[in-house]
């Protein structure tokens, strides 16, 4: 509410005093009977100097006058459109008092810092930045506030290594109300700074502009493959529902709802060009990566993506529970059954809250390679805490389990193989089974591991990465096309040797994360599935109903003898045949 007040504020004043303003003029030489006076104007206080000198560089004889003319951009200061607004200002009308016979200006760097940050908020309300504060009538290099480049008592400069002092280009400024907008490099953060979605010819963000076509057309391959892939699972699940997909295989169904869900998503990010990952410029010339909440359809995609994401490894996690229960522990599938809301709670509740606060933390952003919103394109530290941790940590319990279910059952074998009755047809059932469980866990285990550890990779890589591309850019000819205003010396402390990611990784990465889309269907795949389709066919398009046959067959779960008291026992891997 008070940000909306300053603003509110700043349309009634700006007008009248940005037309009312002093002109600037050079330094005037300081005369004997000028002295150092200490600041007292409210606007002006806590900076790294106390004393100042008059006329100032608008000409101003004494502080009131000053004060008055300065008071026109206190609305700027107080919504701190940018970090240096305060400091340049008051170089302007309160400036530094020194052993020098003139008063020091500010750099034009300090003045371009402060103009990229506050013009965008004078134009929304039809004001443009005043001529008599034109950055091109500071000096780019001398003695002047904002560079370390002498010994007198000028406000020390900040390191260049400083994360503070890292420009952002006036052409990578994103819009003053995205302000949690950042860019992160290794040395430091560059606040209210975005990458560019296009990819020129000269310093193209990662890849180039072909390069990037071909990324996209496969990540739309791989999705159109995940979606009819989990699409054949869901149909063939819901067909036969009640008979065959029983609790402990039936998260294979939620674990394909997930992967069609973001097999759509990744769809919509490929046909619909960069409309959500890229967002406006803050003088609307060019578009930049979407970072934030600000965007609807960028949040919307964005926060799809990490739920279903999450969500279908907790539903790996519930399968290999109750693969566990089934196996070890001898429990039926009714019994498992009757825990579905528990299950569902776990599954989808857990992904929902880590949802929210992905969302409150404004943690995802625009992916320039798919076309969507997705968490940690940009940020390195919210992959590896948001992705990497939860879906190592379910991988991980649901290997334990997996693994201690797969024992038992070999344990169980071996023991009905010592049975002398009729024990050859229960082996090759249990032995097709495990075959089958082993055959999906561990195209899922090595997806989802391998997938992961790109993730990781990426999270350790991405600081670098883009710290290298910006470094190159600074210090590259067209510098001043990109928009850049600093010298280019202060490009230098920049690391500009690191390797730029291989393309190899992402097009990894993307397979990776939805191949278990494909292997679901996998699974489903079987004579069984072929009859059931036919029983549909007949009940559906002709009208009759054919009554499948089963073998009535049981095989026991535990170490006795096999005897019809088992079979509430023992049902849990019959129905999965």
């Amino acid at each position: 509410m008070m940000a909306w007040t300053q603003l509110i504020i700043l349309a009634f004043l700006a007008h009248a005093s940005f037309q009312d303003s002093a002109v600037y003029s050079p330094p005037l030489h300081k005369s004997p009977a000028q002295k150092c006076v200490p600041i007292t104007m409210h606007s002006c206080q806590d900076l790294e100097y106390n004393l100042t000198v008059y006329p100032n560089l608008l000409n101003h004889q004494n502080e009131k006058d000053a004060e008055e003319a300065i008071r026109q951009f206190q609305p700027l200061m107080k919504v701190k459109c940018s970090e240096d607004i305060k400091l340049f200002l008051c170089t302007i009308y309160a400036p530094v008092c020194t052993v020098l016979e003139q008063p020091i200006q500010p750099c034009r760097h300090l003045c371009q810092s402060a103009r990229d940050g506050c013009e965008t908020l004078m134009n929304k309300f039809g004001f443009h930045w005043p001529e008599q504060l034109e950055c091109n009538l500071f000096p780019v290099d001398g003695i002047c506030v904002g560079e370390n480049k002498s010994s007198t008592s000028a406000p020390p400069a900040r390191s260049h290594n400083h994360p503070a002092e890292l420009e952002c280009p006036s052409l990578m400024k994103t819009p003053f109300h995205l302000n949690g907008a950042f860019l992160q490099l290794n040395a430091g953060k560059i606040a209210e700074c975005s990458l560019p979605c296009s990819a020129d010819a000269h310093v193209p963000t990662f890849f180039d502009a072909r390069t990037r076509r071909w990324l996209r057309l496969w990540t739309g391959l791989c999705a159109v493959a995940c979606f009819f892939g989990s699409l054949f699972t869901i149909c063939t699940f819901l067909i036969d529902l009640n008979t065959r997909f029983k609790y402990p295989v039936r998260p294979i169904l939620y674990m394909a709802l997930c992967y069609f869900g973001l097999s759509v998503i990744y769809m919509i990010g490929v046909f619909g060009d960069d409309r959500f990952a890229c967002g406006e410029h803050a003088s609307g010339q060019s578009q930049l990566v979407n970072q934030g909440v600000d965007k609807f359809p960028c949040s919307a995609l964005a926060v799809a993506h990490y739920f279903f994401t999450l969500a279908s490894c907790v539903w790996w996690v519930v399968l290999c529970l109750a693969w566990f229960l089934t196996a070890t522990r001898h429990w039926g599938f009714e019994f498992i059954e009757s825990m579905w809301l528990h299950f569902h709670a776990l599954a989808w509740g857990l992904p929902g809250i880590l949802s929210i606060v992905v969302l409150i933390t404004n943690s995802f952003d625009g992916d320039v390679f798919t076309g969507i919103c997705s968490v940690g394109n940009l940020r390195g530290d919210a992959l590896f805490w948001y992705l990497v941790v939860p879906i190592g940590s379910a991988l991980t319990v649901g290997l334990v389990l997996l693994m201690m279910g797969i024992f038992s059952m070999v344990r169980i074998r071996k023991y009905i193989k010592l049975q002398q009755v009729d024990v050859e047809k229960l082996i090759n059932k249990i032995e097709k089974l495990m075959l089958r469980i082993t055959g999906f866990s561990a195209i899922y285990v090595l997806a989802t591991a391998a997938f992961a550890g790109i993730l990781f990779y990426q999270s350790r890589q991405t600081p670098f990465w883009i710290e290298t591309w910006y470094g190159q850019r600074c210090a590259s000819a067209q510098r001043a096309d990109f928009g850049f205003h600093r010298a280019a010396k202060e490009c230098a402390p920049l690391n500009t040797d690191s390797a730029p990611p291989e393309i190899l990784l992402f097009v990894m990465k993307y397979l990776l994360h939805l191949v278990v889309g494909v292997t679901c269907a996998i699974w489903v795949m079987s004579v069984k599935t072929m009859g059931s389709y036919k029983r549909c066919w007949n009940r559906v398009v002709r009208g009759r109903t054919i009554v499948a046959t089963a073998d009535d067959e049981l095989m026991p779960m535990g170490g006795g003898p096999v005897r019809p008291g088992h079979h509430q026992q023992i049902r849990g891997i019959h129905a999965q045949r």
